[in-house]
């Protein structure tokens, strides 16, 4: 039994809410909560005010561990879901010059975008935080 075209179309929008919102909640996760939580377990094991190798160890360690496990499971849950995942994809860039182009534009997976959109956050917050609230430490002066 299918649903009235009013009601397909407000459960459309519904969803699409609710996805904007998931990717939102994802991007902050993926961008901002990594890293700080890493900072956080990194100095519960510093133990004082002197840096420790085992705070900065960890810190260091577990963001690129992290990420690297998350991109993992990024790519495999892009092969599961993805309906073109036995052939190889050929970009753009990767074809030659006298190669019938694709028209119109290329989708990407919900994951890659999280991915970027994580990315360009953090660059332009980590930017603005540099450029207005940076401190350049303490003049060294003879």
């Amino acid at each position: 039994m299918s649903l009235p075209a009013p009601l397909r179309a407000t459960g459309h929008a519904v969803w699409s809410v609710v996805r904007l919102i998931l990717v939102v909640i994802a991007v902050l996760v993926f961008g901002a909560g990594i890293p700080l939580l890493w900072v956080w377990v990194g100095s519960q094991l510093q133990g004082g005010t002197s840096p420790s190798m085992a705070g900065l160890g960890a810190a260091l360690f577990g963001i690129v561990g992290s990420y690297a496990l998350l991109a993992w499971a990024f790519a495999w849950i892009k092969g599961r879901t993805s309906s073109d995942a036995q052939r190889p994809v050929r970009y753009e860039w990767n074809r030659s010059l006298s190669a019938e182009r694709r028209q119109g534009p290329r989708s990407t997976h919900t994951l890659e975008d999280i991915a970027v959109a994580a990315t360009m956050v953090v660059a332009v917050v980590c930017s603005i935080w540099f450029l207005l609230f940076g401190s350049p430490g303490t003049p060294v002066t003879p």
